[in-house]
């Protein structure tokens, strides 16, 4: 995880200042959420199977972390927005949220029920 809250912090620069790492780290954490809940879209049966997909995640999927959490740095002031305008641009997002686009390639663990 520290290798991507160095990545993070790259990106933010010139904006970053040291008081922002426990926000970067929320960042990173919520990105790792959504992979492991796009591997695991039926839940988890304890916190042991959460922490080995949390692991599994960070190994198989760090770009994808990266890149949802940039998004939603980039994001910022803007949340739940699908679109606005300021001072003549306008930027328009997939969703509100993280965009599905952003989660393909996850492939979901399966587990015999």
């Amino acid at each position: 995880m520290d290798e991507l809250l160095q990545s993070l912090i790259e990106y933010a620069k010139p904006d970053y200042v040291p008081e922002m790492d426990s926000f970067l780290r929320s960042l990173i954490e919520d990105a790792i959420e959504e992979i492991c809940n796009e591997m695991c879209p039926h839940g988890f049966e304890d916190d042991a199977e959460h922490d080995r997909i949390q692991d599994m995640a960070l190994k198989r999927y760090k770009r994808i972390a990266l890149r949802i959490a940039k998004y939603h740095y980039d994001k910022q002031g803007r949340e739940g927005a699908m679109s606005w305008s300021e001072n003549g641009t306008s930027v328009s997002y997939e969703s509100s949220a993280t965009p599905a686009s952003y989660l393909r390639g996850i492939i979901p663990v399966a587990r015999i029920v």
